[in-house]
């Protein structure tokens, strides 16, 4: 009988990024729904079911209703009191949590790119395995993209990430080994209104009078 493969996944955390405010967005965009769901749950369930051994999201600004939106799912919420500084914040945050959980890697995820499939989650992770890179990142359809895996020796680095500055600045001290993807839409992301409507229409119509008032 052959032996059950292993999970890419295990020992992999992944962390949602969702503390921020949103300004582009001019409203809680981790919280605008998507397909029936708020987008940071959308995020948040679909990293769940890729086979990661945790799920963390990092939460600052309206963390309240964020973590209102991720009840019903097994995720583990992580408060950034420095949500205001940028994202480096929350990666920082989460870095020294990655380090005191002896977690063997992690996966960055952005609450705003609902449609990242769990075969490239998987793919980045096996990868990472196969390969024991210290960054694995995907291009897809020829453009860096994300999430970004960063296995634990870089974690000590994240700490001296500063403002808005992300996992990729860490690029050229780790250069990653890059993941081809060829399917365009594991890379839409959700940055303004105009994103948000032109990706998820339905759900725009249906909800521009609440986020678009006052």
């Amino acid at each position: 009988m052959p032996s059950e493969k292993p999970n890419p996944g295990a020992g992999v955390v992944g962390v949602v990024l969702a503390a921020g405010r949103s300004r582009r967005m001019g409203r809680p965009k981790a919280l605008l729904p998507c397909h029936g769901e708020a987008l940071v749950h959308r995020v948040a369930r679909q990293a769940g079911a890729s086979g990661l051994a945790e799920v963390w999201v990092v939460v600052g600004a309206w963390q309240r209703a964020v973590r209102a939106a991720l009840a019903d799912l097994p995720v583990r919420v992580v408060v950034n009191p420095w949500w205001s500084q940028g994202q480096s914040a929350s990666v920082r945050v989460a870095g020294q949590m990655l380090r005191a959980a002896r977690a063997q890697a992690a996966l960055f995820f952005l609450t705003d790119q609902p449609f990242v499939p769990a075969a490239l989650v998987q793919g980045l992770c096996a990868a990472w395995r196969d390969s024991q890179a210290a960054i694995v990142a995907p291009r897809i359809a020829g453009a860096p993209g994300t999430p970004v895996l960063l296995s634990a020796r870089v974690f000590p680095h994240l700490a001296s990430l500063q403002g808005d500055q992300g996992a990729r600045a860490l690029f050229p001290h780790f250069p990653p080994l890059w993941l081809p993807w060829p399917d365009p839409r594991a890379a839409i992301t959700l940055e303004t209104w105009d994103d948000y409507r032109r990706v998820c229409p339905q759900d725009a119509r249906r909800n521009a009078a609440t986020w678009l008032a006052g």
